[in-house]
């Protein structure tokens, strides 16, 4: 009975159990999610690869390759793929990486949102300025705006005696050059801070701006031409080498 009444007293201090018997998975970061994604998609492109490597060697000869051995083949094939992952991959693994983060990064909430560009024209409620998409030639990723002037002429007021509209920065960032080009147009290129390039073509003159130079969203960068009725703008996530766009 002693020992009962022992055992009993003793009820509330059972040892508890190792706590990685009781642990609960790690949870991951949306970025290690992500991360976890793009490896596993490179891991499956260079299996298929070293299936396809494979395919091109011909068995001969009296001996044929058994079961075993094609399964043997296909672990040492999974362990080298495991290696070149560990040793940082081909780099394709980055690249996902990267196009995943674009894409739904912002609506993961680990990627901050592009802020409201502050250019390169006004498009307030009282602007004579309306935007139209359009596919730039030579360049998939990029988005192109064709941005017409629709300001109603005053009578009597002639083109030369119009304010020139400042064409400005849309976001921080670094000029990457200015060109002129022919019939009194100008292109500028930047590379923003957000990690975006903006192009710009536009007839008009540019300002004292230069090469290299830092940037804050809202500088002014030139002026529209009195007779300009559109300017382009296009937006890319990489300089990508295409085409250039010529404004009217």
């Amino acid at each position: 009975m002693s020992d009962m009444s022992g055992a009993s007293g003793n009820s509330g201090n059972f040892k508890a159990f190792d706590s990685k018997f009781m642990g609960r998975p790690v949870q991951k970061s949306p970025e290690q999610k992500l991360r976890d994604v793009s490896d596993m998609y490179e891991k499956h492109f260079l299996r298929e690869m070293m299936k396809a490597m494979r395919s091109t060697v011909h068995e001969g000869g009296f001996v044929q390759s058994n079961q075993a051995e094609k399964i043997f083949k296909e672990q040492l094939d999974d362990h080298y793929v495991e290696k070149w992952g560990e040793r940082g991959g081909i780099g394709l693994s980055d690249m996902i990486y990267k196009q995943l983060m674009d894409k739904f990064g912002v609506m993961m909430g680990i990627k901050a949102p592009v802020a409201k560009p502050q250019g390169p024209l006004p498009f307030d409620a009282k602007s004579e300025y309306r935007a139209q998409p359009f596919q730039h030639p030579g360049k998939k990723q990029a988005v192109s705006y064709r941005i017409d002037v629709n300001r109603a002429e005053t009578p009597g007021e002639s083109q030369a005696n119009k304010e020139p509209e400042a064409v400005k920065a849309p976001w921080d960032g670094v000029l990457l050059g200015k060109r002129a080009l022919v019939d009194n147009q100008t292109m500028l290129e930047i590379e923003h801070d957000n990690g975006l390039k903006s192009q710009m073509v536009f007839k008009g003159g540019v300002s004292k701006v230069s090469t290299g130079q830092k940037l804050q969203a809202g500088d002014t960068l030139g002026f529209l031409s009195p007779e300009a009725k559109s300017l382009y703008w296009t937006v890319e996530p990489e300089a990508e080498p295409g085409p250039e766009t010529v404004s009217e």
